[in-house]
């Protein structure tokens, strides 16, 4: 049976399911071999140019062998890595054991748990930026398309960053040492002179879009996010930097409604409205001014549902206002349709501010006219509508309504440890520069996120302080060989 030891099962589909090297070796006494390396080749080892996902020793000889698996020692008070040591086991024979790319040895107590800095339903900063550095030297005073110049630290930056200096952004293509080479006058900025000690930042609003497209870190009308960093987390000049895999949650705000306050509603249900009567109310989205909406109830259907019914006469002159330039809400989008029994006004942003806000009509040809002044058939008057419901981040848990107790309430995005992030949305996450692309979220939404970064398991999985660096083996019977396999995935 497989050795329980790191045993762990690799994502599906991981480089296409199939081992990229198989290679076997003798192991004969008295010596201890390299079979696996990361950076050498050593005899029969199978060596790999990049990080593998997966490895599998097997045992396919007859006598048990001692293996030896090659991690960085790691102390939370250096915050660095340290020489290397050795988990060993014995592989019996027809044995396999798949050793945890992903690694280190501590030197701190049991309990100490590797998780570096965390938050916690973190909104991004309103600003969509993060101050983390500063120009180092005037070559950046200049227009030129690309441009090199000096930063006070090049550890702080990477590759494909949206740098921010005043009101321009940049991307970075190249960085040597302190020096950064970059592309001028990104998402819809234009390219100025930056002096000495002008503030660098990271730039997180949606790379989607234009940086003045929203105010605020947010999806797009079709549920996109994306920018070059996990809005300014997990960079430092020094020791750990990266995102912790496996940490990323995000959370997204529910849209704000209103309802009439009524039950037992169903498509087939009669208005009590007046055929080919022409209904005025007003609405205001999302905190905006309130726009007078006109519809004129079908001459044969009064029902609230069906080809032609209420609420079909009324969504067509919410989306009418929509598209009409003229209008206050234009652009805001809203819907309206039966929920739980209820008729229910929806905002069509996940915004924090997403709200609706139902008042009377004014415009009708007589005051009976105007929804909400009064009753009028079904709809009630102002006064006896429910209160309207703004936006909502969701609770993190859900009780049991018999047991209540607590578990995780499904709302959340998450990412895998492989660099994938599924549940609300789906998407990628690198963990060593933190940018991250997002889609089929909710449509103009903001959200929260946790994270971990900065920690011994965070950012790039490196053979120089959290992976595998090697795997060794020897043979405890003097009159015998034995043999090994190693399969690299």
């Amino acid at each position: 049976m497989p050795n329980p030891l790191g045993a762990y099962t690799a994502k599906a589909g991981s480089r296409g399911g199939r081992a990229i090297s198989t290679t076997s070796k003798s192991i004969s006494h008295g010596t201890t071999n390299q079979v696996y390396s990361l950076s050498t080749t050593v005899s029969a080892s199978a060596v790999s140019s990049e990080l593998p996902s997966r490895i599998e020793v097997s045992n396919i000889g007859q006598i048990p062998l001692n293996v030896l698996a090659g991690f960085e020692t790691w102390s939370s008070a250096t915050a660095e890595t340290g020489a290397t040591r050795y988990l060993h086991i014995m592989l019996m024979p027809k044995e396999t054991w798949t050793p945890p790319v992903r690694g280190l040895i501590s030197t701190e107590a049991a309990s100490t748990q590797f998780t570096g800095t965390e938050l916690s339903n973190q909104a991004p900063d309103a600003n969509m930026y993060a101050d983390i550095d500063t120009v180092g030297n005037a070559a950046f005073d200049v227009t030129t398309d690309p441009v090199s110049f000096d930063v006070t630290d090049g550890d702080f930056w990477r590759v494909g960053d949206m740098m921010r200096c005043q009101a321009e952004v940049v991307q970075i293509t190249a960085i040597s040492s302190n020096t950064v080479t970059v592309n001028r006058g990104m998402l819809g900025t234009t390219a100025a002179a930056h002096g000495d000690g002008e503030t660098l930042r990271l730039q997180f609003s949606n790379d989607y879009h234009d940086i003045d497209k929203y105010s605020v870190a947010q999806t797009d009308s079709n549920g996109k996010f994306k920018c070059t960093n996990f809005f300014g987390n997990g960079r430092a000049s020094s020791g750990v930097s990266g995102i912790v895999p496996g940490s990323i949650a995000l959370k997204f705000y529910t849209a704000g409604y209103q309802e009439l306050g009524l039950s037992g509603i169903t498509s087939s249900t009669n208005t009590s409205l007046t055929a080919s009567g022409s209904y005025w109310f007003k609405i205001a989205i999302d905190g905006g001014t309130a726009e007078s909406i006109n519809f004129t109830v079908d001459s044969s259907n009064t029902n609230w549902g069906g080809t032609n019914g209420v609420l079909s006469k009324i969504q067509t002159a919410l989306d009418d206002k929509y598209n009409n330039s003229a209008s206050n809400t234009f652009q805001q989008k809203s819907s309206v349709g039966i929920v739980n029994g209820d008729i229910r006004f929806t905002s069509g942003s996940h915004l924090s501010t997403s709200a609706i806000e139902l008042t009377a009509g004014v415009d009708g040809a007589s005051a009976s006219y105007n929804i909400f002044a009064q009753q009028n058939g079904w709809f009630p008057a102002l006064a006896n509508i429910d209160a309207a419901v703004p936006a909502t981040l969701p609770d993190d848990v859900v009780y049991d309504r018999v047991t209540y107790a607590t578990s995780t309430n499904p709302v959340f995005s998450y990412d895998d440890g492989f660099g994938n992030i599924y549940g609300m949305c789906n998407g990628t996450i690198n963990y060593e520069t933190g940018a991250i692309d997002i889609t089929g979220c909710p449509p103009n939404a903001e959200f929260v996120y946790s994270v971990g970064h900065k920690s011994a398991f965070s950012g790039k999985l490196d053979t120089g302080a959290n992976a595998l660096v090697e795997i060794l083996s020897n043979n405890p019977n003097s009159k015998r060989s034995g043999k090994l396999e190693v399969k690299v995935y």
